[in-house]
């Protein structure tokens, strides 16, 4: 009997597994990365038209510059940063439901090209509090830029910041009970 319980058990491990129940980023990732040709005259909301959701939480990273804002650093404290490098002219997304604890919170920093200039995009679904985004711009490679603007996140306000000939917007959203980060690079 006590086989047939390691057995079932084995069984039980393998098709968690096989269906990602243990993913690394403590969520159910719905999907790849997906990426939406913009236009640069194209507001905020016109490019979320663009975009479809299906699940609780959505991440969406505009980019409206000449440059790939390529993945240079993350912090991820509770669960993984869902995004990867975004290229010139794309608004890339990813929709995901929490599952497990319910709950996450990291940041990703971003080298817009090769032009020395970075972003910070912090997003949080605490277990107690609000939820929270922030935005920042330090100059550096790594994921210490990430934690610092991980860190300094305290509310849901839009946030915008300068670096260079480049602004950044940050902005929660909430579409058909949804909830979206976004953020802007132009």
């Amino acid at each position: 009997m006590k086989s047939l319980g390691k057995v079932f058990a084995a069984f039980l491990l393998a098709i968690t597994i096989a269906f990602g129940g243990f993913s690394g980023n403590a969520h159910a990732q719905v999907g790849a990365n997906l990426n939406v040709a913009i236009d640069v005259n194209q507001t905020v909301d016109q490019v979320l038209r663009l975009v479809t959701t299906t699940q609780q939480f959505q991440m969406v990273i505009i980019n409206k510059t000449g440059n790939t804002l390529t993945r240079a650093g993350a912090y991820n404290t509770l669960g993984n940063w869902v995004l990867g490098d975004v290229p010139s002219l794309k608004a890339q997304y990813r929709d995901w439901t929490e599952s497990g604890p319910g709950y996450f919170t990291f940041a990703s920093n971003y080298a817009v090209g090769n032009t020395g200039k970075f972003f910070q995009f912090a997003a949080s679904w605490p277990p107690v509090g609000r939820r929270k985004i922030n935005l920042c711009n330090i100059n550096s490679p790594g994921n210490g830029p990430a934690e610092k603007c991980w860190d300094g996140q305290s509310n849901a306000n839009d946030k915008n910041v300068r670096n260079d000939q480049f602004l950044g917007i940050a902005l929660m959203g909430n579409r058909d009970g949804r909830v979206q980060w976004i953020y802007e690079v132009r």
